[in-house]
């Protein structure tokens, strides 16, 4: 048995004060001052995103996004990077289900020609056909890449059992068939709809004062121009009636195990009610399912539940690998661990270890400028109020455990769990393998 000592009092965190200001084109800034290094770390937040897409533009913002480092204004791609690497820049452009990102982090004494190679990447990418034909066959090759990976066969099979026809049921990047059918054309007209001021949040911390940065940004970004923010719509998915399924994947060393059902949005009002209740099931090394399953039984090196957590609901899931010949027994025990979040009410001291290592880990999360512009980025993406973070810790510690027990069984259903085994069946009992829906073979994932 694990002795625990009791948790430390957190150390001391104040998440900056920011403030809000716009530029003449339209685009609203949010600057926190931020004094520890000489840094100017900057993300431009774009509200289109995966999820908004139609089902003929499936991978399309996350490919519209690759192109953004590939050559903007005068500079091709060549030295478009060879700019940004003698100053020294970090520059990132990606997208999720929720929104497209494009992120900055330079040296305060180059805040000016960095701004201006951003606004070059934002307001005048070239997608050069040449460029959009190298990207495509990156992306394609990822996803070759990953179409023999049993954790990525696990998880497509899942999503797919959850959302079928909705956005969701597709990676973020899309699929290779996707990422073959779009021409150019088309990514030079989703860019020219979804990229404006008028769609867009900066977020900015630094080392300087507000006034310095709002020259610079006028002068730069202040000169981009834009159409109006296009009318973002997302599909709403119809909940599927749990099924199991094992996927038959010949000469695996492990078996792959997923297993959830719908979750919550991240803005709801329960969100740090559901967090606890999930690290205590499964979000830390603490949880029940990983004392049982590796500490205990030795199944697995390790597991995890979580909450995937979005603008729309995303999904509640368990992950974990397993020594194939304890596939049943593992997968028996996670469904009794699940159960009994009900059945065995979490205590006291589940709460209080579950509460120390989120206040602990808290200030970790926002140490660095980047770190805070990723904080006010999910402030603005997800809705939540201004002094989100700076009193998360007083309403993490009002939290009670009767609502933390409420939040187990209103957001975690052990029997509405679909459930996914990725395995060689040769190594799995008759008996086992009858227990599943369907049995899948020669699942392609590209």
């Amino acid at each position: 048995m694990i002795n625990i000592p009791p948790p430390l009092e957190p150390r001391p965190f104040n998440f900056p004060l920011f403030r809000k200001f716009s530029l003449s084109n339209g685009l609203v800034v949010w600057y926190a001052r931020h004094k520890k290094l000489p840094l100017i770390s900057a993300r431009l937040m774009l509200l289109n995103g995966a999820v908004h897409e139609t089902p003929e533009e499936v991978g399309i913002a996350t490919f519209a996004a690759d192109m953004l480092d590939e050559g903007a204004g005068p500079y091709d791609a060549e030295v478009f990077s060879q700019k940004l690497e003698n100053l020294g820049i970090q520059f990132q452009a990606s997208a999720n289900y929720d929104g497209t990102f494009l992120f900055m982090n330079t040296l305060t004494e180059f805040m000016r020609p960095a701004f201006e190679l951003f606004t070059l990447a934002v307001s005048q990418p070239r997608f050069e056909k040449a460029d959009v034909e190298r990207v495509r066959q990156l992306r394609i090759a990822h996803r070759m890449q990953i179409a023999e990976d049993p954790t990525y066969i696990s998880g497509s099979v899942f999503y797919d059992a959850l959302y079928k026809e909705h956005r969701y049921a597709h990676p973020a990047m899309g699929r290779a068939e996707h990422n073959r059918a779009f021409k150019q054309e088309d990514i030079i007209a989703y860019y020219s709809v979804h990229y404006t001021p008028d769609n867009a949040i900066l977020i900015i911390t630094g080392d300087t004062e507000a006034e310095a940065i709002r020259t610079v940004l006028e002068d730069t970004l202040g000169a981009w121009q834009g159409p109006p923010a296009p009318q973002l719509k997302a599909s709403v998915y119809s909940e599927q009636p749990p099924r199991r399924y094992f996927v038959h994947k010949s000469g695996s060393q492990q078996a792959e195990i997923m297993l959830g059902h719908y979750g919550i949005e991240r803005s709801n009002k329960a969100y740090a009610q559901a967090i606890l209740a999930n690290q205590i099931l499964g979000g830390y090394f603490l949880s029940r399912l990983n004392m049982n399953l590796r500490e205990d039984k030795g199944y697995t090196y390790g597991i995890e539940s979580r909450f995937s957590l979005r603008r729309i609901p995303g999904p509640f899931y368990i992950t974990a690998s397993v020594d194939p010949e304890k596939t049943a027994d593992a997968l028996a025990e996670i469904e009794k661990e699940t159960e009994g979040l009900h059945s065995r009410p979490i205590t006291e001291e589940e709460l209080e270890q579950a509460r120390g290592y989120v206040n602990g880990v808290f200030p970790i999360a926002f140490e660095s400028g980047a770190q805070i512009v990723s904080g006010l980025s999910n402030i603005a993406l997800y809705d939540l109020s201004e002094d989100y973070y700076r009193t998360f810790r007083k309403r993490l510690a009002a939290i009670t455990l009767e609502q933390v027990r409420a939040a187990a069984l209103n957001y975690i259903h052990p029997d509405a769990m679909h459930v996914v085994v990725v395995g060689d069946k040769s190594r799995m009992t008759n008996e086992f393998l009858n227990t599943f829906d369907e049995i899948l073979e020669n699942v392609n994932i590209m």
